[in-house]
């Protein structure tokens, strides 16, 4: 049957947390009259920068990486509970929904937006030499530091990248 399968090294516990993170963001900063493109831009800069926290600290301070999103998960929720006292975004503008097109518009603009993203994923790790250098990381770090890609790095490029999209899933 071929030899074991080696177990991932990095896991994100912390993706929900962040999701809702990212999206109280994007709801009050909308509340406060931002147009809904910067608050989403916005989402995505702080989905980024809670994915750099865990990314720095699990690849450039070599923590496991289940430990860290754990204790920033815990960190992340709580820090939301106390700033939002609990209660959800509330007086939202009409128009954020939807990704502020509107219910018939935005129905159909959310699913070929996730089918672009997934697409464009697709293709980098494939067709991209940085999405190479994710399977290779992934597969084997030390063969892959080995060949001149440089492992810490990427796995911090990853949770970067993947906090990103979590703050865009968000809005």
């Amino acid at each position: 049957a071929g030899p074991p399968m080696k177990q991932p090294d990095e896991i994100d516990i912390s993706i929900g947390s962040q999701f809702a993170i990212c999206g109280v963001v994007a709801g009050m900063l909308a509340r406060e009259g931002w147009p809904v493109p910067l608050a989403g831009l916005a989402a995505v800069a702080g989905g980024g920068l809670l994915g750099a926290v865990n990314g720095g600290l699990v690849a450039g301070l070599g923590l496991p990486a289940i430990v860290v999103t754990l204790a920033t998960s815990v960190i992340a929720r709580e820090a939301l509970r106390w700033l939002t006292e609990g209660v959800w975004v509330q007086g939202l503008p009409r128009g954020f929904q939807w990704l502020g097109l509107g219910q018939e518009a935005g129905r159909f603009a959310i699913p070929i937006l996730a089918l672009a993203v997934w697409a464009a994923v697709a293709w980098g790790v494939r067709a991209v030499a940085a999405g190479r250098a994710v399977y290779a990381t992934g597969s084997e770090p030390e063969a892959a530091r080995l060949a001149g890609i440089r492992p810490r790095r990427v796995v911090f490029a990853g949770f970067v990248l993947m906090g990103g999209l979590v703050g865009l899933a968000a809005l």
